[in-house]
């Protein structure tokens, strides 16, 4: 098999010749062993796309993503201040909206499409895509990952004013809402037509550690649906939430989602169990301890035990949220090694 049918099969949940192997991310990862800066990176004649594809390369990895490391830096386009000047730091986006009440109101998602098109750092999400996709678009399919309506809706206001204002005012976040599910959309469709596969909306503040799971199936589910509805076009339509959220699971195996890209603090059998053969789980080594910090011996086993914990159930193996920046390469490498090793497993 090629990356592509594996992925194709994988999904499908049928029998693959070695467990897929992909990167939630590597943006960090891979703009810090360029020595580079995420300016840097973005403002090379690709966009950065050959480094890119050098690595995803280089550790084997199934699926490449064509705007690494920036899954909220399209919300630069809407005021959010973004830090990418850093070697080694990913993109971290400030809040936008310091008067919610009034603001939220004048929100005009008729001119989202416009204003993304003329912020420069999502020119070169968009330059980088394309060549991604010109580089590595036979071999392997494209994701795109963004950060998805929720967790958009927590940046432009804060974290935990976002949280404060679900509880106080439900009606006003229902409004930031329905306008941060047009700008995933529209930014997920802009990288659609520079040739991405995959969509991936990443939902950290939806996370298990961070709400309930009755508030998860209230504001997070039903965004997602709406988004997936609005992607119709793309190929597969998966979603990452960080943290403690296996009970997360059901939920989004029942809404459709193709594939869930969860934290080391899953429990990857009861979520291949909960999976119920309907949602292929993608996960979940602790991008923080063996990987980062630990000998090559010690990530080697550790993917060999999910591996083994699957039991040829549909599952992608992958850390569990983006990778730190200082990873080491030998370290990485050891999961394909894994996948090839454990082949027919």
């Amino acid at each position: 098999m090629d990356s592509k049918q594996r992925i194709d099969a994988v999904l499908a949940h049928q029998s693959t010749d070695q467990t897929p192997f992909c990167l939630v991310d590597g943006g960090a990862w891979i703009a810090k062993n360029e020595g580079m800066t995420y300016r840097q990176l973005y403002s090379l004649e690709d966009g950065g796309a050959s480094r890119i594809v050098k690595w995803t390369d280089q550790i084997n990895t199934d699926v490449v993503s064509a705007v690494s490391g920036v899954f909220t830096a399209c919300l630069n386009a809407f005021g959010c201040p973004i830090h990418i000047d850093e070697i080694g730091r990913p993109v971290d986006a400030g809040a936008a909206l310091s008067d919610p009440e009034s603001e939220i109101p004048l929100l005009d998602k008729g001119t989202i499409r416009e204003k993304l098109l003329a912020n420069d750092f999502v020119q070169g999400m968009l330059r980088q895509a394309k060549n991604v996709k010109a580089l590595a678009g036979e071999r392997k399919y494209l994701l795109g990952d963004i950060a998805g309506p929720f967790t958009m809706a927590a940046v432009l206001v804060g974290t935990q004013d976002f949280i404060m204002l679900i509880m106080d005012e439900p009606e006003l976040v229902e409004q930031l809402m329905d306008f941060t599910t047009a700008v995933s959309a529209e930014m997920f469709k802009l990288l659609l037509e520079c040739g991405c596969d995959i969509a991936m909306p990443a939902e950290p503040v939806a996370s298990g550690s961070l709400i309930s799971q009755k508030m998860f199936d209230e504001w997070v589910i039903p965004a997602l649906k709406n988004l997936k509805d609005e992607l119709k076009d793309y190929k597969y339509f998966f979603t990452h939430v960080c943290g403690a959220s296996g009970s997360r699971v059901k939920s989004l195996r029942d809404a459709g989602v193709a594939a869930f890209s969860g934290d080391y603090l899953v429990d990857l059998d009861q979520a291949l169990t909960d999976a119920d053969g309907r949602l292929t789980i993608m996960g979940n080594i602790n991008p923080a301890g063996a990987l980062l910090s630990g000998t090559a011996e010690e990530v080697y086993a550790e993917a060999c035990e999910r591996i083994k914990t699957a039991g040829g159930r549909a599952m992608i193996l992958a850390p569990g949220c983006d990778m730190g920046a200082n990873t080491p390469v030998e370290n990485v490498l050891m999961l394909s090694k894994a996948c090839r090793d454990l082949a027919g497993r």
